[in-house]
């Protein structure tokens, strides 16, 4: 039995490069995650977001969740759900509206969810102006500022769409904002939306990078970002 469980170390220590270290990963919620927000300056976006981030509906929402709690936390003309009337917020049903609708319905985002385009098109039928990049057209150094530059904007958003297995967490393809860079340890901090699994957490732009590489089988390309601002 002793000698089985040596084999069995052996084993995962072998493999562990090949698949990822958990232990890269420094959620939020840890002493050392806080330890590393309190100490970076890149982190306004934060606020902001978390302010008006909420968990996704549907297990494939995670585009929907993300795009409302952006756009909450822009400044532009929020709708009014009837059920909150007469305050104004967008909700992930709000999104829909007569364009989403006719790009990709409700009943076909929580059947498959959104590819890295058809999320920047969702993005600008609610108003917003949104730009996407292809990992695969952009090196860790342009992604690295691509994220500096946005954090450093109060009018611009980073939402990134990566794939969890690269991480390595639970699942595969997912849409969560960037909130914080920290330059230290060169790493950036994920507000997830699935919030029922994972808290925010520290990667690093390199981690983030290779997790963007990777297939959407939806739409045969890298994943990537999308750069959202206020008109």
């Amino acid at each position: 039995m002793v000698q089985h469980k040596l084999i069995a170390a052996a084993l995962t220590l072998a493999l562990a490069p090949s698949l990822g270290l958990a232990e890269d990963l420094v959620y939020l919620t840890t002493e050392e995650g806080e330890d590393r927000f309190i100490g970076t300056e890149l982190k306004r976006d934060y606020f902001s977001l978390a302010s008006y981030l909420e968990y996704e509906e549907i297990q494939t929402f995670c585009g929907p969740a993300t795009v409302a709690g952006v756009a909450n936390s822009l400044n532009i003309e929020r709708p009014s759900p009837d059920r909150l009337y007469p305050w104004k917020l967008f909700t992930q049903d709000t999104l829909f509206n007569e364009a989403n609708q006719k790009l990709k319905s409700f009943a076909m985002v929580e059947h498959e969810g959104l590819t890295l385009a058809q999320l920047d098109t969702f993005i600008e039928n609610l108003g917003l102006v949104a730009e996407h990049h292809f990992a695969d057209e952009t090196s860790v150094d342009a992604l690295r500022e691509a994220i500096k530059t946005a954090l450093s904007d109060r009018n611009t958003r980073f939402v990134a769409n990566y794939s969890r297995k690269a991480l390595p967490q639970e699942g595969d393809g997912h849409i969560s904002p960037v909130a914080a860079y920290d330059e230290s340890t060169d790493t950036v901090l994920i507000l997830d939306v699935a919030k029922y699994k994972y808290p925010p957490v520290w990667i690093s732009v390199q981690k983030l990078h290779d997790a963007m590489m990777l297939t959407d089988d939806a739409s045969d390309r890298s994943r990537g970002y999308v750069l959202v601002s206020a008109p």
